[in-house]
């Protein structure tokens, strides 16, 4: 039987937990972080026309998502890791305990908003060089962009986000080889680079081991490490590069802000609802509106 003054421990212990919840973790209807909205924005605005392909995976990038394309601009969502704008997640942050790693959960989270943790486009058939824009989401820690027609050179600036787990650029066109640079990833767990035939060259000591078996907590993947085949990489592993200058991959200040308030539609003067397409064509003249308010533009 416990004592009296056991059980007084135990209760300070729980009121503890939950007074450091109190404080520290972000509420489920918490909003995203703006800085991460506007990575999202800018992202969308430079890369959704360049193609049809483009254009289709991004179109959800509004306001609440498809359900709601009018509403304040809100990625992360109050509904689950998932999101609102497609390709997007909000996992919350990267714990590690005793060698075990994984995501505490959005209601778990330090901060008063939710942080973009994962970019996630993989079999969209999306063309071009990786866009550049992925260098502003501060807080990615998973690119995945497998099975696409992505082209060029993989890019140094990719070492300048810290965050990085997990990199996975499978199936692609890929040319060159793996920037040196990315050695410096310090937190990447796992980078998969198979099925990039005109891929060649050695390996940076500084990325994961060979492939083996093992999974990171966001992935259903049985295996984890640096994994090239299909490619004409050696194996041999090489020295890193110096780390780069990362002071261009800041968010810059004339980036997009977000819209902060639902979008009011006009009466339609015909019998009916607006359709998706034209609530959509709406939205984005709006956005457009704004965004040259914002900036001072005619």
């Amino acid at each position: 039987m416990m004592r009296s003054s056991d059980l007084m421990v135990v209760g300070l212990c729980a009121l503890a937990c939950l007074l450091h919840q109190h404080v520290f973790a972000y509420p489920q209807y918490a909003p995203t972080c703006e800085e991460d909205i506007r990575a999202a924005i800018l992202f969308r605005e430079k890369n959704a026309n360049k193609s049809a392909r483009w254009q289709s995976a991004l179109k959800s990038w509004y306001g609440a998502g498809e359900s709601c394309l009018t509403c304040a601009d809100d990625p992360c969502g109050s509904h689950g890791y998932h999101g609102n704008w497609e390709g997007l997640e909000c996992r919350g942050d990267w714990i590690c305990d005793d060698e075990w790693c994984h995501w505490s959960g959005q209601n778990a989270a330090k901060g008063n908003c939710k942080k973009i943790t994962n970019f996630h486009l993989p079999d969209r058939g999306l063309e071009g060089p990786i866009p550049e824009e992925l260098k502003y989401f501060a807080n990615l820690a998973e690119i995945d962009l497998d099975s696409n027609n992505l082209i060029g050179e993989l890019p140094v600036w990719m070492a300048c986000m810290p965050n990085l787990i997990e990199i996975d650029i499978e199936e692609n066109q890929f040319t060159g080889s793996i920037p040196r640079e990315w050695g410096n990833l310090k937190k990447l767990e796992e980078v998969e680079i198979d099925d990039n035939p005109q891929l060649s060259g050695c390996v940076p000591q500084g990325l994961p081991h060979d492939e083996r078996g093992g999974k990171v907590s966001f992935s259903t993947d049985p295996k984890i490490g640096t994994s090239w085949g299909g490619t004409r990489i050696n194996g041999v592993r090489c020295p890193n590069a110096p780390m780069p200058d990362c002071e261009h991959a800041k968010l810059p200040e004339d980036a997009p802000m977000p819209r902060t308030k639902n979008m009011t539609l006009p009466e339609f003067n015909v019998e009916g609802d607006w359709s998706p397409e034209q609530i959509e064509e709406y939205v984005r003249q709006q956005l457009e509106k704004d965004q040259k308010t914002v900036r001072g533009l005619p």
